[in-house]
This record gives C-alpha cells, structure tokens and sequence, in this order.
C-alpha cells in the first residue's frame, strides 16, 4: 500500500468505513463547503462533525471509501463504511505536536498532485482540530475517574437517566450491576495505598477485558463499580456479572494481594426510578456480601403492593 504522513513516524494499521464520495448528494454538499473549510471547521468544535466536513472536502480531491481520525482522545470515522484497496496516512502536526493521524482509503492510488493538495487541505484543519481535542479531552476529564479512566459518578447519572429514556421509549431491557471489592481495606491497611491503586487499576483493567463496550463501565470512587447493560446485553446481564467477578479475582494483582469482587444485579421493571433501580441492584450486592463474598445475587422483583380494604 502506498502512504504518505508529514513525518516519519508510523501508527498501527486501522481499517476504516464506506464509500462517501459517490452520491449526487454529497457532490453537492462537498462543492459548498469546499470554498470556505476553514469557516465550517471553525463552527463546531465536535471532532466528528469536523471530520464529515474535512472528508467532504477531501473527496473532491480523492475518490474516498474511508476515512479514519486517530487522537489520543479517541477514534474517529466518516460516516459511511467500507474498505477501499488503497490506503494512505498522514500525521496532522501543528507547532511540532502531533494532533492526530488520518487515514484516507480510496478506490485509486493517490498522485504526486493529489498528495500535495491533500497536504493544503490539512493544513486549514489543524487549529479547529487543536481547539477541538482540548474541549474533547477537558469534557473527558470531567466525566472520567482520575486513576482508573472508567467513567465517574457524574457520567454515570448522566448515562443511567438517557439509557432509562432510549429503555422506555423503544421497550427494551436494562440491567444495573453494581460491583464492591472484597478485602480491599486490607490491602490499603496492610500494603497502602499504592498497593490500594493498584488492585483499583487491575479491577479495571480486568473489567474493560471482559466487557465490549468500556463506556458502559463506572467507578463511583473507593472500591464501588458499577456496569450498565441495554438491549442485548441486557439479557446476558447475569453471564456478565459472574465473569466480571470471575475476571477480577483471577487477575494476578488480585490473586496477589487476595482481592476478589461481589456483585449484585437488577432489571429495570416498568414505570421504574434510577433511584430505585440503585436501591434494588444495592441491596442485592449487599446479599452478595453477606452469602461470602466473591459472589453475584440477583435483585428480586417486586410486584406492586396489595392494599386491603377491611371494614370496619
């Protein structure tokens, strides 16, 4: 494969998406943005957005099939996905910084001539591409455990009030998991805390490699963690639970410092609250820990309550 990048530093491959230049439509809209790039840039500091706009005005230049932004606050695609026979890569650098790596996939070889216009138009991306990284990444530390990286209490109420919403509309499960460590005081009395943050880091680790998607994942500080499964994940909810306990306790920091993990688990039922969706997902745990620990309960369903008429 032919490529070219404005240094000499290379990046793992990464496949990207689908033919995006091909439609009468996109024609359209790529000739009335490509006359002011810079200006649509400047107008979202969202990187997708950014990047439908860059591979809109790329396209004139290239016949697409993919493109792909590499940052070190996320991958990025084009909308509409397939691979393309040609690939080439280009490392965006302002001031000496990288920012990113992009990926084009085409249907042809890229020309000398092609290259060098490619090179222009990335220059018009390279400050709305800085500022946007920035609010990128300060969004992400403000939703983001600081040692662990999973998501933090804010994220979660946040994600738990929209997967509630996205449940009830469409009629679809949600299971709650709320996950405690077992024996973590110990470590953090005995070995302290950097012992403690290491155990944290392995936990999340070891639940990242057992779940497919980590935005779901959640620390709430201390040693509490909680997961939140929809749609098809969903009706595995209580599979994933024994194999996140399963994972942790056999992660070799764990076994060293003989941490393992409880969990307990609840199903979302009708007209239900987060809050009591927490409540019920806690008190499971709570059983979890009180049968021995190192184990994974199930909330029980509760039916509405039967009021009594009595005469007098």
């Amino acid at each position: 494969m032919e490529m070219f990048s404005f240094s000499d530093m290379s990046l793992q491959h990464v496949p990207s998406y689908a033919g995006i230049t091909s439609s009468p439509l996109w024609s359209a809209v790529a000739n009335k943005l490509s006359s002011a790039l810079p200006e649509q840039l400047q107008t979202t500091l969202e990187l997708n957005q950014q990047l439908q706009m860059f591979s809109m005005a790329a396209g004139k230049i290239l016949p697409l099939t993919a493109m792909q932004l590499c940052t070190a606050v996320g991958e990025f695609k084009a909308a509409g996905s397939s691979n393309g026979p040609h690939e080439y890569r280009s490392m965006l650098v302002l001031n000496e910084q990288c920012l990113a790596e992009l990926i084009y996939q085409s249907e042809l070889p890229v020309s000398p001539m092609q290259q060098r216009k490619l090179l222009e138009l990335e220059q018009q991306w390279l400050f709305p591409l800085r500022n946007a990284l920035i609010v990128t990444r300060l969004q992400q530390l403000a939703l983001r455990d600081t040692l662990t990286g999973l998501g933090n209490r804010r994220y979660f109420d946040d994600a738990i009030q929209k997967a509630l919403q996205l449940t009830e509309r469409k009629q679809q499960p949600m299971v709650l998991i709320l996950l405690d460590l077992d024996n973590f005081k110990q470590v953090n009395d005995n070995f302290g805390h950097h012992a403690g943050d290491e155990v944290l880091l392995a936990v999340a680790d070891a639940m990242r490699c057992t779940l497919r998607a980590s935005d779901n994942l959640f620390r709430f500080g201390g040693d509490e963690f909680a997961v939140l499964l929809t749609a098809e994940d969903a009706q595995s909810a209580e599979l994933v639970a024994h194999r996140l306990v399963k994972a942790i306790g056999q992660h070799h920091i764990c076994v060293k410092f003989g941490v393992s993990a409880s969990a307990g688990l609840a199903s979302h039922q009708a007209e239900e609250t987060t809050q009591t969706l927490f409540n019920r997902a806690d008190s499971a745990l709570y059983d979890a820990k009180q049968s021995g620990k190192n184990a994974v309960r199930t909330a029980v369903i509760h039916s509405k309550p039967i009021v009594e008429v009595m005469n007098a």
